[in-house]
């Protein structure tokens, strides 16, 4: 009982802070998460996007054997589940979080539209040092990745996976810089596994 109670009000604020988010995101001024920054996303984090409901039930398992059988921590977690853990917050490796997570992911894909839920996640992800936020990123990266779009869309979703650290690091830009070449040959591949061929083009990376 105290759980049900518990996660029934994480996701009435998940769905709150959702709701909240897509408002400022349709109502502010300046640059916003365009279309090609939502293809980059889903290649890169959640390929399958129109084939489930909020979980990768695939993602899930290899995710779980990777773990416990090759001592190999990989990422299983959808869009919808990476917004869920950014809005509420919680980060801690325990069962019950996990199970909070994919329920609410769950809701959360069948209250919102899936390419809401991409550009919510790009609106209020962290990137890294002082990029909390799509409007801090944007204005961090667009000053270092000049004024090609689909590569200035491809550092700054390279962010989601590898943030920017605060220092120089040449580890983690290594990182970031292999995460961006990724993208972009996923994005040239004949196949988009998952992607959104329906949405709306929102502009291109300028301040304009």
């Amino acid at each position: 009982m105290l759980y049900m109670k518990t996660l029934a009000k994480l996701w009435r604020e998940v769905r709150s802070a959702s709701s909240v988010a897509l408002a400022e995101l349709e109502s502010a001024p300046g640059p916003k998460p365009t279309s090609q920054m939502c293809e980059f996303l889903i290649l890169g984090e959640d390929q399958r996007i129109e084939l489930h409901m909020g979980v990768d039930p695939i993602a899930l398992m290899r995710s779980v054997w990777m773990t416990c059988v090759h001592r190999r921590r990989q990422g299983g977690s959808t869009v919808a589940m990476q917004l869920v853990r950014t809005l509420t917050q919680r980060y801690e490796r325990t069962i019950w979080r996990k199970i909070s997570e994919i329920v609410l992911a769950v809701r959360l894909t069948y209250t919102f539209d899936r390419k809401d839920i991409a550009r919510i996640y790009l609106w209020v992800a962290y990137y890294g040092w002082n990029m909390h936020g799509f409007q801090q990123a944007f204005e961090g990266i667009s000053k270092a990745t000049g004024n090609d779009s689909k590569i200035g869309a491809a550092n700054l979703v390279a962010r989601l996976k590898y943030p920017q650290p605060r220092h120089l690091d040449e580890r983690q830009l290594g990182r970031i810089s292999r995460r961006v070449h990724h993208l972009l040959a996923l994005d040239s591949g004949s196949t988009k596994r998952g992607t959104f061929s329906g949405i709306a083009n929102h502009g291109t990376i300028s301040n304009s």
